[in-house]
């Protein structure tokens, strides 16, 4: 077989099961980006395949995920797939290329190109019961502690009270239908659509057949570390044994570590945390509210120097236009200043720092800038690259710097959003930032003019 139709190959279509925050299953995390259909896995009568209602195998010839299969055997780039597309194109390291890489490496039943083609019918049709679930990405609701800015109600419920004020409104559409949202008895806004797991037979009898014995778990949230079901599944596993044999993979803000979880890591046989961490100081701060840098640098430097759990850290670095500018001098930091040893270790030819970009909504996307800011962003960069060429770190440091700063600006100006989305991005700042008592000009000052234009 041709390399050419390998290159959109992604393991997850044939190994993995996704959940959403809400239990219904997709393709994956990335095609809620750009995708029709938001990657949502749907039976033949239009009914959405749920971890707590249906049986997960049965959901694995889902229209849907036989068509992604079906693109990615002919090397075609199928709708739903469209964000690793556009990260690819830009030299930006997409998930699609990540859990390729992964999956070879760690893992000893990896389902590569030719084993997924001698299971897979033309049509897209798996022989599920010769390729087991190795892989399950697991949300468990939208309980969190933070509101970040490029998130929303969906992934926190700590959003719910900004966003009435915000919007003006007490729903919203989430990618099932429309949610409302209604006082409690507290006063407090709220919404039961995200409380799917808890006290359902259903999800742990699926956790106990499919989770239990897969390869690896990827754990979000909300925030996973204060969710209860999330320690009780840890402990399910440390009981069946399969612990040693699994790896641990986390989104986490870090904002909080229990005790009881760092004992439970212990039985893992590896444990994957991506702290999600968009810059230092007041950056951060600003990003991820109510969030305090100090006290997540210190939980990440604890674990960074526990020698009873087999760590594996990063930052999982959300690029926005409030902290693109940022972004360079956050890598400065990580390389001169942070100490941190296991995360992104440089030594062992990693990256710098594991970024990814905001895709959406499209006014948090650094293409909505306009060119003259898009102009400064790379004079900006280029400083930067010219610092680290001054260094005496390592060669691949020094390419990996510039590579990582290039593919942010060649997405960046790759198209347009300044237009169509601009003016949404400035209305929200402002309104979000009045509603917080915050001001991005205290973030990004090369910001003022543009600011300054939409106040008179």
């Amino acid at each position: 077989m041709s390399e050419d139709k390998k290159c959109t190959f992604c393991p997850l279509p044939w190994n993995s099961i996704n959940l959403r925050n809400n239990g219904d299953l997709r393709i994956c995390c990335n095609t809620n980006s750009y995708s029709p259909q938001r990657g949502i896995m749907r039976k033949e009568d239009g009914t959405i395949y749920n971890a707590g209602r249906d049986d997960w195998n049965e959901a694995r010839n889902a229209p849907i995920l036989k068509e992604v299969r079906a693109s990615m055997l002919k090397g075609e780039w199928h709708a739903e797939c469209e964000r690793c597309r556009q990260e690819e194109v830009n030299g930006i390291r997409s998930r699609r290329e990540y859990e390729h890489d992964d999956w070879a490496k760690w893992f000893g039943n990896y389902i590569d190109y030719d084993k997924a083609a001698s299971i897979t019918a033309e049509d897209g049709t798996m022989e599920v019961d010769k390729q087991d679930i190795n892989f399950v990405d697991i949300r468990y609701g939208n309980f969190c502690n933070l509101k970040c800015r490029m998130c929303g109600p969906t992934d926190s419920h700590q959003w719910y009270d900004d966003f009435v004020q915000l919007y003006d409104q007490t729903g919203y559409k989430d990618t099932h239908e429309r949610i409302q949202l209604v006082k409690n008895a507290k006063g407090r806004w709220h919404t039961d659509q995200y409380d799917w797991f808890q006290n359902n037979n259903m999800y742990w009898h699926n956790f106990e057949k499919y989770a239990v014995n897969a390869h690896k778990l990827y754990i979000v949230g909300g925030e996973p570390l204060i969710i209860d079901e999330h320690t009780a599944s840890l402990e399910r596993i440390v009981a069946s044994g399969n612990a040693p044999n699994m790896r641990l993979e986390y989104n986490t803000n870090l904002t909080m570590v229990p005790d009881k979880l760092i004992v439970l890591w212990e039985h893992f046989k590896e444990v994957r945390i991506g702290v999600s961490i968009d810059g230092i100081d007041d950056v951060f701060n600003y990003q991820r509210t109510p969030a305090n840098f100090d006290s997540v640098y210190k939980n990440m430097l604890a674990l960074d120097r526990n020698p009873r759990i087999n760590l594996k850290g990063w930052f999982a670095y959300t690029v926005t236009p409030f902290n693109l500018f940022h972004f360079p001098e956050f890598m400065r930091w990580k390389l001169t200043v942070s100490g941190l040893t296991k995360f992104n270790p440089v030594l062992d030819a990693r990256p710098i720092v594991s970024h990814h970009m905001c895709h959406s909504p499209k006014y948090y996307n650094v293409k909505v800038l306009p060119l003259e800011l898009k102009q400064q962003v790379v004079a900006h960069y280029q400083t930067y690259i010219d610092w680290v060429n001054t260094t005496n770190l390592s060669d691949h440091v020094k390419r990996d710097f510039a590579k990582v700063l290039n593919g942010v600006v060649k997405f960046m100006l790759s198209e347009d959003y300044s237009e169509q989305h601009l003016a949404e991005f400035i209305r929200h700042t402002v309104k979000l930032d009045s509603i917080r008592g915050q001001n991005i000009l205290d973030i990004v000052p090369q910001y003022k003019e543009l600011f300054d234009a939409h106040n008179k």
